[in-house]
């Protein structure tokens, strides 16, 4: 990613031993400590004898953000044939800035830096990304990338790819995404996989979403997007029609309502029910009768289960009342437990309805549905998310 890197005028190793100390100085500050390094030894820790203390907990921070992001990849989080050095200065002032770029040492090899002006303001999210696109970077080195050859990927995708590996915010996310779908806030998939889209720029949980189809199957589609880019492949959003679809950039709108329209039935998270999935599960509560051979009147094409009631008798109604059970029975699925009570509620009554249950028995079953549904509606209420604990 040539265009964008920050190649710092730092030091090299050595050149601060023996410097006298300038005005004000700390005495020492300019002599290194011993550098610190990884297990694998792709990363090396720099400070002066002053800044000593901070190799330790900065190793152990880059270890585990590379653990947790990378091996979601399924990618090698390191290389020999381009280390990642981290410095860290000697500030005390707050300085919350991370400097990173790709610089040569003395030998003419490749490495990436990152570096700490003050190690205890480090900001840790940025911190966190720069040694993602580190060691995304030394990914793309070792698939035969050069400064000539890289190519950059967009930001929002990297973001969004961090996003979705931290994993804690997925299935909000989910739902913000599928809830622009569906509401036609979104724009078409080619303004939407622009290189500089609007839209994913603005939206964290989208940029997150659309990241996480290339993240699928332990990174596969992720990984080719890095080594093509590598080797000279632009991002285009024809490109990524042929790669997560296989198709012409011409019919990758309806592919891609294909995928929305089942990413609202994904468990993004098992045990877990938000506000959103409830508003898909409330969406299943309607019979579609004209979908039986009925002449579709466009005034009527549906029934909630109130009016059903009216007119218990309907071969139509009962047929679609089984195919309604079923659609819901899955809305559930993965859910917390509360939201499976809800639903197995609504089926006792359609599957009653479809044998022809008396009507004031149907009555109380729709009733009690209602009750646990409006119940479980109002928890949900100012965003509490509802989880099932599995370990019960």
């Amino acid at each position: 990613m040539k265009k964008r890197f920050v190649i710092l005028a730092l030091m090299l190793p050595g050149c601060w031993l023996g410097a006298a100390p300038e005005k004000g100085e700390v005495p020492g500050s300019r002599v290194l400590a011993q550098p610190m390094y990884s297990g694998d030894g792709a990363v090396i820790v720099l400070s002066s004898s002053v800044k000593a203390a901070y190799r330790g907990p900065v190793l152990l921070f880059v270890n585990r953000t590379r653990e947790l992001f990378l091996q979601g990849l399924n990618i090698t989080p390191g290389s020999l044939n381009c280390p990642l050095e981290i410095r860290i200065g000697d500030k005390s002032d707050g300085d919350a800035s991370v400097l990173s770029g790709r610089v040569r040492d003395t030998k003419g090899n490749l490495r990436e830096r990152i570096e700490l002006p003050d190690p205890e303001a480090a900001d840790l999210t940025r911190f966190r990304r720069a040694i993602v696109v580190a060691f995304l970077r030394v990914y793309m080195v070792d698939a035969g990338g050069t400064d000539e050859t890289m190519q950059d990927l967009p930001n929002w995708l990297i973001d969004g790819a961090i996003r979705y590996l931290d994993g804690s915010q997925r299935q909000a996310d989910l739902d913000r995404a599928y809830l622009l779908w569906s509401r036609a806030c979104l724009p078409p998939a080619e303004e939407l996989y622009a290189f500089d889209s609007y839209a994913a720029q603005a939206e964290p949980a989208l940029a997150a979403t659309l990241s996480g189809w290339f993240l699928e199957n332990r990174g596969t589609l992720f990984k080719r997007l890095l080594k093509e880019a590598a080797n000279n492949n632009r991002w285009s959003p024809a490109y990524v029609a042929r790669l997560l679809a296989n198709s012409s950039v011409e019919r990758f709108d309806g592919i891609m309502d294909q995928r929305w329209q089942a990413l609202g039935h994904r468990v993004a998270t098992p045990g877990v029910t938000t506000a959103g999935i409830m508003r898909r599960f409330r969406s299943e509560l309607l019979l579609f009768p004209c979908d039986y051979g009925m002449m579709f009147n466009p005034e009527r094409a549906y029934y909630t289960f109130q009016d059903a009631l009216a007119d218990p008798e309907d071969e139509d109604l009962r047929r679609a009342a089984l195919d309604s059970a079923a659609r819901i029975r899955m809305a559930a699925v993965g859910r917390d437990g509360m939201l499976l009570a809800v639903s197995e509620a609504y089926v006792t009554f359609l599957h009653a309805f479809a044998k022809g249950a008396k009507p004031s028995e149907l009555g109380k079953m729709l009733h009690q549905a209602e009750g646990l549904r409006r119940e479980l509606e109002l928890r949900l209420e100012g965003g509490t998310v509802l989880m099932r604990d599995f370990e019960q």
